[in-house]
């Protein structure tokens, strides 16, 4: 009897010191499966999920940061920045007082060929309007919008609309494409290139730009409101990247969330966090075309949780 009560209590100890590594209960309950996954609890309330699989039939040789944020737990909050001078993430993140983790954001605004396809309001400044006409390359680009309150604690993700003086939130960040909503997985069919040549079109070409495997950063929002940020590392033989059809299925299969929108990926695609090592870049950013952590991109936009 003594014998048992002390491997059960040995049981207690070991499952208490073990609860920031490995796959937490609450990590349990959001992740749906849980082979080829490792978290960390970096807070209560903000988990980070980290996938890597060789064997894996659908998603063999991928490699993916998420990062969950559950506001409801009273302890952090969504922080957005947006800087037209632009800077690294690593260099963003030393800015924000209490930052935990942190991707990079949407598209550039300040970009002289296609700025007008993106819209931009921030604690209720509209600070990029989209003025391209419907017959544009880049018209795709603002498909989907992530409204979010001043206390960066409600979030929603959702089709844009024709009229963004008609949404009422205080804060809009347009992206593209939307990969779920309201559960419907509409990002399988966006672009699907089965039977299509694309190696002519041009770059920006939804077909092209979204229809090939790429580094891809990507948002999505739980039933919970749980807020989830997503890197996918590519361009490399150790991580191929994905398409919007396969990063639709990869978060429906692993996270089932309420809504996703694909944001800023290829050079762009960056995750930080506190206290890692390479300045806390986690995932593989490929602006140095090198499978390391050093390959940063300058951009504009940024969230974080703090």
């Amino acid at each position: 009897m003594l014998r048992v009560s002390y491997l059960l209590s040995a049981a207690l100890i070991f499952s208490a010191c073990s609860g920031k590594r490995g796959i937490s209960q609450s990590a349990v309950t959001e992740l749906k499966e849980k082979t080829g996954w490792t978290t960390d609890t970096l807070r209560k309330d903000v988990i980070w999920y980290k996938y890597s699989s060789k064997t894996d039939k659908q998603f063999a040789n991928q490699n993916v940061n998420v990062i969950s944020f559950n506001p409801g737990a009273g302890l952090g909050k969504m922080v957005f920045e947006y800087k037209k001078e632009k800077d690294s993430l690593s260099v963003f993140a030393n800015r924000i007082p209490g930052a935990i983790a942190g991707i990079n954001a949407t598209y550039f605004i300040e970009k002289k060929d296609s700025a007008d396809y993106m819209h931009l309001r921030l604690k209720g400044q509209d600070i990029q309007k989209v003025k391209v006409p419907k017959s544009s390359i880049y018209w795709w680009k603002h498909q989907g919008m992530f409204t979010f309150d001043d206390e960066g604690k409600q979030f929603d993700i959702e089709f844009s609309p024709e009229n963004f003086s008609a949404i009422k939130s205080k804060n809009i960040m347009t992206g593209a494409p939307m990969l779920i909503d309201n559960f419907k997985p509409v990002g399988l069919t966006f672009a699907d290139t089965t039977g299509k040549d694309i190696k002519k079109l041009h770059y920006e070409h939804y077909l092209k730009h979204q229809g090939v495997r790429h580094p891809r950063t990507a948002i999505a929002v739980t039933q919970e409101g749980r807020l989830l940020l997503i890197a996918v590392d590519g361009r490399n033989k150790e991580a191929l990247g994905m398409s919007a059809k396969e990063l639709t299925a990869f978060l429906q299969r692993f996270f089932n969330p309420k809504s996703a929108m694909n944001i800023d990926g290829g050079g762009s695609t960056m995750m930080w966090v506190k206290g890692q090592p390479f300045n806390g870049i986690v995932n593989h950013p490929t602006d140095n075309k090198k499978y390391d952590h050093y390959g940063q991109r300058m951009v504009e936009t940024v969230i974080f949780i703090k």
